[in-house]
This record gives C-alpha cells, sequence and structure tokens, in this order.
C-alpha cells in the first residue's frame, strides 16, 4: 500500500495518512489501527480540534427527518444500529462511557402544517415496517411532561437515538493513542496542504506543515475544510 521510495520528515512511512480528527478521521484511524495498519494522524487544531464533532447534537436519528426511503436512509439506518456495539466496544477499549441514550426521540407538530407533515412520515414508514409512533399529546406528555402546549400531536421513534459527542471524540482519542504497537501516530498542530500522486495515478503522501508524509493511502476528514486540500504531481 506504501512507496518504499518515498520518506517522512521522520524517515518513517506509513500506510495510511488520516486528515481530520474528528469523529469520521479518529474512527477511520481505530478502524486501520486494528486491522493492523500503521496510519499518521494529522490534525491542525492540537489536542482538542474536533470543532464540528464536539459542537454537534450527538443526533443518531435517520427516521425524525426522513420523507422517503432510499440508499443512503437505509446507510444511516445500518450505521445507526450498529452503535449499541460500537459504544460497549469503545467502553472496553477504554473504559470511557460515550452515553448512549437509546430512550428514543420524540418528534412534535406545533402546526397544522406540521402535523399534516408528520402524519405523511407516519404513513410511508408504517407501510415500510419501521419502528413508530403516532402519539397523542396526552400520550406525548407522559414521556415528556416539558413538552410545549403549542403541541398538536407527536411521532415518537423509538429506535432513533442520541450520543454524547464530546464523550465520544474523547473515547475514540484514547482507543486510537492507546492503540496496539503504536501503529498511530499523532501529528498535533500539524496543517494538511495537499495530497501527492504520482504519474501512475497512485496516491504517494501528504504534503503537510511538518514535512512530507509518505503514505499509500489518505483518508480526507477534514470536514469544512476538506475542499481547501490539494492534489499535486509527485516528481
Amino acid at each position: 500500500m506504501r512507496n518504499s521510495s518515498s520518506s517522512n520528515a521522520d524517515g518513517a512511512a506509513v500506510d495510511a495518512a488520516v486528515v481530520g480528527a474528528g469523529v469520521v478521521g479518529l474512527c477511520a484511524a481505530r478502524s486501520l489501527a486494528r486491522r493492523g495498519l500503521t496510519v499518521a494522524l494529522v490534525e491542525a487544531g492540537g489536542a482538542r480540534e474536533a470543532e464540528a464533532s464536539r459542537a454537534a447534537a450527538g443526533m443518531l436519528a435517520p427516521q425524525a427527518e426522513a420523507d422517503g426511503d432510499g440508499d443512503f436512509f437505509r446507510f444511516q439506518q445500518a450505521a445507526r444500529d450498529f452503535y449499541p456495539a460500537f459504544a460497549a466496544a469503545l467502553e472496553e477499549e477504554t473504559g470511557r462511557e460515550v452515553e448512549l441514550d437509546q430512550t428514543g426521540t420524540l418528534y412534535l407538530a406545533l402546526s397544522e402544517e406540521d402535523e399534516e407533515e408528520l402524519a405523511a412520515r407516519h404513513a410511508w414508514q408504517t407501510r415500510a415496517g419501521l419502528p413508530v409512533e403516532r402519539l397523542t399529546t396526552d400520550e406525548a406528555r407522559e414521556l415528556e411532561p416539558q413538552l410545549s402546549a403549542r403541541a398538536r400531536m407527536a411521532l415518537r421513534f423509538p429506535r432513533d437515538w442520541q450520543v454524547e459527542n464530546r464523550t465520544l471524540v474523547e473515547a475514540l482519542r484514547l482507543s486510537v493513542e492507546d492503540a496496539r504497537g503504536g501503529r498511530v501516530r499523532v501529528m498535533r498542530e500539524t496543517a494538511a496542504k495537499a495530497v501527492r500522486v504520482g504519474r501512475d495515478g497512485r496516491v504517494e503522501g501528504l504534503e503537510s506543515s511538518q514535512g512530507f508524509v509518505a503514505a499509500g493511502a489518505v483518508v480526507v476528514a477534514a470536514g469544512a475544510r476538506s475542499s481547501q486540500l490539494e492534489v499535486v504531481a509527485g516528481a
């Protein structure tokens, strides 16, 4: 997977360079390391990067706002359903509870238009055999006593969950930093500049503010900054 003729600033090539240390980047680094590959995790912001991952609401709720079926919707469902095993594995590895809340999600209708929208959503998801419940305001208020007085009805999605994203990031970071055999090298305060590609079209590595990172693959998980990463030709 790697080009042995290239060298890093520290002289060691890696199987993959991962740009970004949010949930996606950390998951990629963890997964690669668990498969026995060596990884350079490049993060621009230092020890507490992951701006978007820390600021997110941690929603694992593909059904609540879905108005139709499709490949992406099914992918979202599969990802959500994987979370209990994923959270348990992280807790076993790190001793850190990621606070996966599996009590379900309430989606309220506060207007006649909302009510029509939720009725349509309930209808198609019921036909599709998905777990969804239509509740009166009284039924919803039994679950959430602080429900708005404006509520007209609600849908309950028992399999739409939530994770505490800040503890998730910390658990993933601990898992990556404790990767067996030192397979993950974390490069903090390092700006990723460009992906270098050889004449044969294969990735050679990553140009960074700390020098060239020779790698057989580059995973770009830099969120809003991903589009700033250039692609340059190798020598």
